[in-house]
């Protein structure tokens, strides 16, 4: 069974600065035309149920509430066992759009906050004031959807390390269960790409990014993966189906899909998705390529790999396969053995990029 189930709306009211996903400004017709193909790609599957399903983009509240209203029914077919999310951005949130999704058996929300510094959201192309987050999360709290996530950003050359901890401050007070925090990364495609855009050096970020874990641990949550932490049951269950490495689907423009050993990407071409030439790319992975991507992603969680379970499901030894590159990263004080899990450090989670390097065969 495929467990999860990812659906891409690509439609913003405004283009952020940094935002590298595909997406467009939204209008009401195009919304409209790709909301019928969208229909024709998702009556291809033959699943009827999914543990999750996530809606993301772009915005899938830039969607009218008869376009909303619409792509919730198309997805209504699906029983979702556990957890059922949408992504929101508070200018384009309503009392009635909560009350749609609602209705539609949506129990989770992730709110694109990225800070509550207000110069600072203009600097980076937010159109969002603190009163509407304010805002969003009262229409939850009518409707009772109490399982909610905001995603923060540090690293912009303007922000500080007071700014960093006001942000942290204002979540913990709002009562967020879950906060996604990233470092930011400055794509060549972006407004910021173009304009060669300097992010805060390397040790200024790290410091911030240490900052951020003490904080968060200190009040409460949980850092159970290199940017997400969670109070309590709050962990995002859709996104552990990415890290554990297990099979989703994809749908939309860009969407992509493992089912096995078999990944498909879609086009990010409006034309080509519009006239239902959907699929991109079908790319067959090997024995090593599923073992390596597996490490990648297990390795994102604070938990690790558990070893035992790592080498029933892919029939290897992982601590002989890769004895070399493990031992060079325990040397090096980025990766441990504990308990059975191969984990990364405190330091080793904020450069798991370097240490994936040595895992590429």
């Amino acid at each position: 069974m495929i467990k999860g189930l990812y659906v891409h709306i690509p439609f913003c009211k405004s283009i952020c600065n940094y935002c590298d996903f595909a997406r467009c400004k939204y209008t009401i017709s195009l919304a409209d035309k790709y909301l019928t193909h969208l229909e024709k790609e998702l009556s291809e599957i033959k699943q009827d149920s999914f543990y999750t399903i996530y809606i993301g983009g772009g915005t899938p509240n830039s969607l009218n509430e008869k376009q909303l209203e619409r792509l919730l029914e198309m997805l209504s077919r699906f029983k979702v066992k556990k957890e059922y999310t949408i992504e929101i951005n508070p200018e384009s949130f309503t009392k009635e759009k909560a009350l749609l999704i609602k209705k539609y058996g949506i129990n989770r929300v992730s709110i694109g906050v990225q800070t509550f510094n207000e110069s600072l959201l203009t600097h980076i192309g937010r159109k969002h004031t603190n009163v509407d987050v304010e805002n969003t999360l009262k229409y939850l709290d009518e409707v009772g959807i109490n399982n909610r996530s905001i995603d923060l950003i540090f690293g912009f050359k303007i922000q500080t390390l007071a700014n960093v901890i006001t942000d942290l401050q204002k979540a913990v007070k709002l009562n967020i269960t879950h906060i996604s925090i990233y470092d930011l990364e400055v794509y060549p495609t972006t407004l910021f790409g173009m304009q060669k855009y300097e992010k805060l050096d390397e040790e200024t970020c790290f410091l911030m990014y240490q900052t951020i874990v003490d904080f968060l641990n200190f009040h409460g949550y949980t850092q159970y993966e290199t940017s997400n932490f969670a109070m309590d049951r709050y962990q995002s269950i859709h996104n552990r189906l990415y890290w554990k490495y297990e099979d989703y689907k994809g749908v939309g423009l860009s969407a992509s899909s493992k089912i096995k050993n078999i990944r498909t990407d879609n086009t990010s071409n409006f034309v080509d998705y519009l006239n239902d030439r959907y699929l991109k790319k079908t790319t067959r992975l090997s024995d090593n390529d599923v073992i390596f991507e597996a490490i990648m992603m297990n390795l994102r969680l604070n938990e690790g790999i558990d070893i035992k379970e790592f080498d029933e499901r892919f029939n290897c030894n992982i601590l002989e396969k890769f004895h070399i590159e493990i031992e060079k990263n325990i040397n090096k004080g980025l990766l441990e053995v504990k308990k059975g899990y191969l984990k990364t450090t405190n330091k080793g989670i904020f450069v798991l990029n370097d240490i994936l390097i040595d895992f590429m065969k």
